[in-house]
């Protein structure tokens, strides 16, 4: 833990003299949060939706030449419902210091592990102007081992997936993880999955495991995912079963509101 902060570890990045602090943006976000759902009813709906600021670990890469008074540099939604015990996911992510814009949909079983199903897409933009500046990817699971991708008209085999393991995607963790956390809790090894990044990369040989529980800032239990290939990542868990932070290298996701029912 950083003295200056007393956060964990894994996403304590406030460093020197940084301003804006990390660790007060991290708190205040989920303090505001936390307050505002205890100020009103839980809502229900079928549909759910997650919404996270994205906070640069390392502000000097983000700072450019103009002073800031706050250190978010974007926005990622994760939206959600059921149809036929299937959940379809719709998922946006804006970095607007980069000009990086994701939308991914895509869709998995009504099953612990959230294994992905049939096909998905992902389009992808950035602030150049260029033909480089767009990209589409489509992909789809063929006979449940291929997984195949077909980037701006291009089809590639990205590889292929053990029959018996889980095949899931990175942004339905924020569902998979508070459904497996007592499994994960309770297994000395974690669990095992195959996971496609971002819809795109994929790591066959990852798993879930446990870390630790936390009191500051708040209540939280972490896990973690490591995998072949894959840069570690850490997610908390809060008593109302949401992922509060998600912490990769580049950057932490930290909870500022929750619309919607249960997932």
């Amino acid at each position: 833990m950083n003295d200056n902060s007393g956060h964990h570890w894994s996403f304590d990045y406030n460093y020197g003299a940084q301003n804006p602090q990390f660790a007060q943006e991290l708190t205040g976000t989920l303090r505001e949060y936390y307050a505002e759902i205890a100020a009103r009813d839980t809502q229900t709906g079928q549909t759910l939706t997650h919404v996270y600021n994205i906070l640069p670990n390392y502000w000097r890469g983000y700072a450019g030449g103009g002073a800031k008074q706050e250190l978010s540099i974007g926005t990622a939604i994760i939206e959600r419902n059921k149809d036929n015990e299937l959940w379809n996911y719709s998922v946006q992510y804006e970095n607007t210091t980069s000009g990086e814009n994701l939308r991914m949909q895509f869709r998995c079983s009504d099953k612990h592990h959230r294994s992905l199903t049939d096909s998905w897409r992902v389009d992808a933009r950035n602030g150049g102007d260029d033909k480089y500046s767009e990209l589409t990817c489509e992909g789809s699971l063929v006979e449940d081992s291929e997984v195949r991708l077909r980037i701006n008209g291009t089809e590639i085999l990205a590889g292929t997936v053990d029959a018996s393991v889980k095949l899931t995607c990175n942004w339905a963790l924020f569902d998979v993880i508070p459904a497996l956390a007592r499994t994960i809790q309770a297994s000395e090894n974690g669990v095992g999955l195959a996971l496609l990044e971002d819809l795109e990369q994929l790591r066959p040989k990852s798993r879930l495991g446990f870390l630790e529980s936390i009191q500051n800032p708040f209540p939280l239990d972490g896990y973690y995912l490591y995998g072949a290939g894959l840069l570690p990542s850490y997610w908390w868990l809060d008593a109302h079963g949401n992922i509060a932070i998600a912490s990769t290298f580049f950057e932490t996701l930290v909870l500022k509101e929750r619309i919607g029912g249960n997932a």
